[in-house]
């Protein structure tokens, strides 16, 4: 049976990553999987606590101690990153999921079958359902159609995958991949397979993500997409200058919010791209075994 390592990034949410890894542990005995597994410690200050024993299906834990809090994003970038550094012939498919229990492990099992039915590059998880406040799913539905109305992509997917350990290799050089993750799997990879699951409510405890947050990952999104929106920007600008072109106060309306969004895109893209080259292959992650 193939070995397959789970990624999990963590922030103190060390309660509900140990009733996570049990239910991994079920799934893994009933289907007869293998998995070995990488907790990515994002600086928590809360201490590691994993009570886990070593058993044949789960045959390696081990955990990744950021010297930074870099949010979970760019700490699935650094972790595949150290993966490549530490091994340059690396060959585990690599899964992706968050730790709170909002990443529904029974989905592995559907994950594995189509990825080796098809071999693709990845297959993701759509989310069918989010348990969130209106708030945020009205914001996160604004994000997506907006991103749909400027780029023709339609991202319905998390951090929540199974990708090759050949598209890892490619990806781990593209700053795109420290800006947003399903940004960079739409933008880099083509052979993508989805499956769809409902988003489950967390384990426990309250969800980290708050408004500033939830702008700063959708910019960073937005900026992978910049020269498709640039594109699209033009289009609109030019549609609308030719309905409205006796009336130039209304296209002022429009056109200067659209060009000072294009504006800050770039910046964001820069400063990403300048912050990726800056720390992606100085930061000194230290790898702790737990068995």
């Amino acid at each position: 049976m193939k070995n397959f390592l789970i990624v999990i990034p963590v922030y103190n949410d060390w309660e509900n990553l140990n009733k996570l890894l049990k239910k991994i542990n079920i799934i893994a005995k009933k289907n007869s999987f293998i998995f070995s597994i990488l907790v990515i410690n994002d600086f928590s200050n809360v201490g590691p606590k994993i009570s886990f024993k070593k058993n044949k299906n789960l045959n390696k834990i081990s955990i990744l101690n950021l010297d930074n809090n870099l949010g979970s994003q760019r700490a699935i970038a650094t972790a595949l990153k150290y993966l490549i550094k530490l091994n340059k012939n690396f060959e585990q498919d690599v899964i992706i999921m968050d730790a709170d229990g909002q990443d529904d492990p029974n989905v592995i099992k559907e994950l594995i079958n189509c990825f080796n039915k098809y071999c693709p590059d990845i297959v993701v998880v759509e989310r069918t359902n989010r348990n969130e406040p209106f708030w945020f799913k009205f914001l996160y539905f604004f994000h997506k159609t907006v991103l749909f109305l400027f780029t023709g992509n339609y991202i319905k997917f998390g951090n929540f995958s199974l990708i090759s350990s050949k598209k890892i290799k490619y990806l781990v050089n593209k700053s795109d991949l420290w800006a947003a993750y399903p940004a960079a799997i739409v933008n880099n990879l083509k052979n993508i397979k989805k499956i769809r699951s409902e988003r489950k409510k967390r384990y426990s405890g309250n969800s980290k993500v708050n408004f500033y947050k939830l702008f700063n990952h959708s910019c960073r999104v937005f900026s992978v997409f910049k020269f498709k929106i640039l594109i699209f920007s033009i289009i609109y600008s030019t549609v609308f200058f030719i309905f409205f072109q006796n009336d130039k106060i209304l296209f002022y309306i429009f056109f200067i919010p659209l060009l000072i969004s294009n504006v800050y895109n770039f910046y964001i893209d820069f400063t990403n791209k300048k912050n990726f080259k800056e720390n992606i292959n100085f930061l000194l992650p230290k790898l702790k075994k737990i068995f």
